[in-house]
């Protein structure tokens, strides 16, 4: 399927010398790799019984590993105005995301970017930044579900949008975040999620706290 996206104009230039080895998950500053991503700290408190969920729905060609990679590159092909190619199953998911009145008359500042924090050797991704028409500049991530009832029960990102808050801030301090959402992809529905910036910052303080703790106690 086929579809073209907003025109973005210039994007925030990425962070220099900071590179992601998608093979390994593993994210390199300068000459020294990062110990550890902001999902591998998140995913640190999951209890066993939620990581064996993960992984049972994780693979095949309706797994959830598949059905993020396809969306996350809509969205990021969609925000940069390029043409969106994508397999004939996506399209209950790609058709209500790409019509999301989120992204309607936005300006779009940075998509797929990449994020560090040296002093936690601690890399991430977000998945878009975009200013609003009504001059709100919005920091998103997009989470796919297998359906309308899982996007119910479904939880924002908001640790892990806390973390992209608190890195951004580091690298770019004059650029003011003023709201950050999550966008849950359901077929044929687009259930976006805001909260404020703050509560994410705080969220995201507790879980690296927790994270630490659980170091110290291994």
């Amino acid at each position: 399927m086929h579809h073209i996206g907003p025109q973005s104009k210039d994007l925030m230039k990425p962070i220099q010398f900071l590179k992601f080895y998608e093979e390994w998950h593993k994210y390199r500053l300068q000459n020294e790799w990062l110990q550890r991503s902001v999902t591998q700290v998140l995913g640190t408190s999951l209890s066993d019984e939620a990581k064996a969920n993960i992984m049972r729905y994780k693979d095949g060609p309706d797994g959830w590993a598949a059905r993020g990679e396809a969306l996350h590159g809509v969205v990021e092909s969609f925000l940069k105005g390029q043409e969106l190619v994508y397999a004939e199953r996506w399209t209950d998911w790609v058709d209500p995301l790409i019509e999301c009145d989120l992204f309607k008359d936005c300006e779009v500042i940075a998509t797929e970017y990449r994020l560090c924090d040296k002093r936690k050797s601690l890399g991430g991704s977000f998945d878009f930044l975009i200013k609003r028409s009504n001059g709100e500049i919005v920091l998103g991530d997009v989470k796919t579900v297998s359906s309308q009832s899982a996007a119910r029960r479904r939880k924002p990102a908001k640790e892990q949008l806390g973390a992209y808050a608190a890195m951004l801030c580091d690298h770019h301090p004059a650029l003011p975040i003023d709201k950050c959402v999550t966008v849950i992809s359901a077929p044929n529905e687009c259930k976006v999620i805001e909260q404020k910036v703050d509560e994410c910052l705080e969220s995201w303080v507790d879980s690296w706290d927790i994270y630490q703790f659980m170091l110290e106690d291994w």
